[in-house]
């Protein structure tokens, strides 16, 4: 092979992968999920424009399409028929793993620095919305205990809240906070 041969192909590969910078990849599992079962892919807020459609099978999904980075959607993945439910995360280009469950606030993201910290402030929600549920289903004589203890869980999240925001103050996650989120 002559060298002109490889300075082509090498170009070739560039201008494919130069290409493909834009592309999201959603791979995921579909617990519960009936082989068959379609999967919409949809903006999260405004719209709620449906992007795409995944069919289920063997429990997984998967499927691609053009994202952009500089302007990521908030977008929803939810099952045909349950579109008050499902899971929440920002579309960005790269990989995005989808775990979808049934069972309400079982469904994880992960994939890319935008969604894994998504992942973890839901995940610090979910333990701060568990304590207070907790506190709340105990029979308490002292209301002025469970006041407090309820002042001092929602002042703890609202913290971790904001740290959030600004760890990723420089990202869709950081504007996506500070433009849905103020503390009282």
């Amino acid at each position: 092979m002559r060298i002109e041969n490889y300075v082509g192909l090498a170009l070739a590969a560039l201008c494919f992968a130069a290409c493909q910078s834009d592309t999201y990849y959603i791979k995921g599992e579909a617990q519960g999920l009936a082989d068959g079962t379609v999967v919409y892919l949809a903006e999260a807020e405004g719209t709620q424009r449906v992007l795409d459609s995944l069919v289920v099978s063997d429990g997984r999904f998967s499927g691609e399409g053009a994202a952009t980075d500089d302007a990521p959607l908030f977008c929803k993945l939810y099952p045909k028929g349950h579109a008050d439910g499902g899971l929440l995360f920002f579309l960005v280009t790269g990989n995005i793993y989808a775990e979808l469950s049934a069972e309400r606030g079982a469904s994880r993201v992960s994939g890319s620095k935008i969604n894994n910290q998504w992942q973890a402030l839901n995940d610090t929600v979910g333990k701060y919305d568990a304590r207070l549920r907790e506190l709340f289903s105990a029979d308490s004589l002292a209301p002025r205990n469970v006041y407090a203890e309820t002042a001092r869980i929602y002042s703890t999240l609202s913290q971790r809240i904001s740290e959030t925001a600004q760890r990723n103050s420089d990202n869709a996650l950081g504007r996506f906070i500070s433009s849905h989120y103020s503390p009282k």
